[in-house]
């Protein structure tokens, strides 16, 4: 990394979110001009309880530790969880590096709040002391919840210093979003009250549910009712009328913050101070104020189908690495099916990385220590995965890759609280569909890797259970692969057979495979079992019910038969009859190689003191002499 480079690292939950991208942004304009680079840790963490994954999400942010940060900034109330905030603040404070915590308070940080109270405020004002509105009805956010409850509150004075009765049923808690909020609205549409003349919300989703509602209703904004919002998204610009709302001022904080930061390289001091994000009064078509400025709403739809289009596409890529995955067994593998598989919408840098355990196959335990690279590239370039480097390094592997990003957007590969590795996707400018598809890529890729690693366990498994039927095979009395007798098993129903059976004559069938070797050498042992198993089938289809059929080793088998009529058990005639069944056999047309046997054979007359290992003797002399003859 270039000397002149600055870096400031950004904690963040669901960073595709547009309040988190404003102040990205915002961040951003100011930091290019200052020199700086910004490196975000993703997060999906949002629940002030421990979830399964916030283990795996601090891992994540030890990554911190590594790099050459001048100051931490905490977007507090995305996350939640307050010990994964005081876990990343602890770095900071170790490193002596400035914090900056939004609505939340971490030790030794600056703490920075929104200020929601006196810009709802203004709001309100404007609706009433400068458009004149008396009826004036509020979508709230959650009964019972202070952010919520302070902006009714501020609602309830405005009323009151303005001469105007506040009235319970006027107020709707729409809960920020849209199925309640449309509730709500329809609740308001019913009261015997008299219609409203103005609808301020607490957030713009349940203002823009309000503007839908009336127009259903028949009522036009602003001529019928006036709607204002709160907190400034961009659907609200997009609607027509646009949503009158209050924006937070985040270049305020964002100059607020490097102040500090310039305060802090000059002196090396952190002297912890708050600060609050006030609200800006948006004046504009819903609530009956001129347009604030025209829109683009020809680009707005062009921006939305390319956000679609990039969607499906990226999506039907992402289940082709997933796909892909299924039926392979090593990380090796996944490296090689991944730049197949990928789709990069626009040029940007896509990285990954996973601890060493996983491409060794051992057990994944511990904190990032060695990594190899899983996949590195972009706009279609890739380059060789497999580079092995030590985790402090990991910023200057990415660089050497790849050091033209503005900003880079760390996420962490993991199923629950077992981390494989992380994810990083470069960007020169970031958007919500590029925050997006980071976040759909680490999941498809974690789900990949999960996949691979169990196809393993199970490999692994599959082979010791194979084992251990080998090992139990051998002391009972089947043959594992054939499923024809073993030496122990042929001994033991030969023996019971002969006391048994009233047939006249004991015939003594041996056969062995013709160039076994020569199959194994040329197309693998596993064509040479196939070969084996279908001549073990024959022998036992040739020599019928009244018989003890055995695999006496490798190609070798021998068969007792018991009847009363052997002219047709003859070498000829049992010979032509196992070709026949070979040759009928499923799978064995299609084989680059012919399946045959030699065969051998003796009979005697049945006696209870039969000597079946001189009949094994003169028919295996006599099979290889006819092996001899086919060779």
């Amino acid at each position: 990394m270039g000397e002149n480079v600055k870096l400031i690292g950004l904690f963040v939950a669901r960073t595709f979110e547009e309040n988190n991208l404003n102040f990205i942004h915002a961040m951003q304009n100011l930091g290019k001009k200052e020199g700086y680079k910004f490196v975000i840790f993703s997060m999906d963490t949002t629940t002030p309880s421990r979830a399964d994954s916030t283990p795996a999400e601090a891992e994540l942010c030890g990554l911190a530790e590594y790099l050459p940060l001048e100051a931490f900034i905490i977007l507090g109330e995305t996350i939640k969880n307050m010990e994964l905030i005081d876990g990343i603040a602890g770095i900071a404070r170790r490193r002596h590096i400035p914090c900056f915590c939004l609505d939340r308070e971490a030790g030794g940080s600056y703490p920075i709040r929104h200020d929601y109270t006196s810009g709802f405020e203004k709001m309100v004002r404007h609706v009433v002391e400068e458009h004149g509105a008396r009826r004036v009805n509020m979508l709230a956010g959650f009964e019972g919840h202070a952010l919520s409850e302070d902006r009714v509150m501020v609602y309830r004075k405005v009323l009151e210093e303005n001469g105007i009765a506040f009235e319970e049923e006027r107020v709707g808690y729409g809960q920020f979003w849209e199925v309640p909020a449309r509730k709500e609205m329809e609740r308001f549409l019913k009261s015997d009250l008299p219609m409203p003349e103005a609808i301020v919300c607490a957030n713009d989703v349940m203002a823009l549910v309000a503007c839908n509602v009336l127009e259903e209703a028949g009522y036009r904004v602003p001529e019928d009712v006036i709607v204002t919002g709160f907190d400034g998204v961009n659907d609200g610009k997009y609607y027509r009328p646009v949503l009158a709302t209050c924006a937070p001022d985040y270049e305020g904080a964002v100059w607020f913050i490097f102040d500090k930061v310039q305060e802090w390289r000059a002196t090396g001091q952190i002297r912890p101070e708050s600060f609050s994000i006030r609200y800006i009064v948006k004046k504009n078509e819903s609530c009956g104020c001129p347009a604030a400025g025209k829109v683009n709403r020809n680009k707005i739809i062009r921006g939305l189908a390319d956000s679609l289009g990039d969607c499906a596409w990226h999506t039907h890529a992402m289940n082709q690495m997933l796909t892909s995955a299924l039926p392979l067994r090593s990380m090796h593998d996944l490296a090689q099916i991944l730049p197949k598989t990928e789709y990069i919408w626009r040029n940007d840098f896509r990285y990954a990385a996973v601890k060493e355990e996983l491409i060794q196959g051992t057990e994944v335990n511990g904190k990032y220590h060695s990594m190899v690279t899983l996949m590195c590239g972009g706009d279609g370039r890739f380059q060789k995965a497999g580079e092995h480097f030590p985790i402090e390094k990991w910023i200057d592997v990415l660089n050497a890759q790849d050091d033209s990003w503005e900003i880079i957007l760390v996420r962490v590969l993991n199923a629950g609280k077992t981390v494989y590795g992380y994810s990083v996707d470069g960007f020169h400018d970031i958007h919500q569909r590029d925050a997006q598809r980071c976040d759909e890529f680490s999941m498809f890729l974690s789900n990949s890797i999960n996949l691979v690693l169990q196809n393993q366990q199970l490999n692994c498994l599959k082979q010791n259970l194979l084992r251990a039927n080998k090992e139990l095979a051998n002391l009972s009395e089947l043959d594992a692969m054939t499923e024809l007798y073993n030496r122990r098993g042929f001994y033991k129903y030969f023996t019971r057979m002969l006391s048994e059976t009233t047939r006249r004559y004991a015939v003594l069938v041996s056969v062995d495979m013709n160039r076994l070797k020569h199959i194994n050498d040329t197309y693998g042992h596993a064509e040479g079992d196939f070969a084996i198993c279908t001549l073990a089938h024959g022998v036992k289809a040739i020599c019928g019910t009244e018989a003890v059929c055995a695999r006496f080793g490798g190609d070798e088998f021998d068969s007792i038969v018991f009847a009363d009529d052997v002219t047709e058990l003859t070498e000829e005639i049992l010979g032509q009859r196992l070709q026949e069944h070979i040759d009928r056999t499923a799978g064995v047309d299609g084989k680059p190689y012919r399946i045959t046997a030699s065969i051998g054979v003796v009979i005697q007359e049945r006696s209870r003191d039969l000597n079946i290992e001189q009949m094994i003797g003169e028919a295996d002399t006599l099979m290889y002499r006819n092996k001899k003859k086919n060779r």
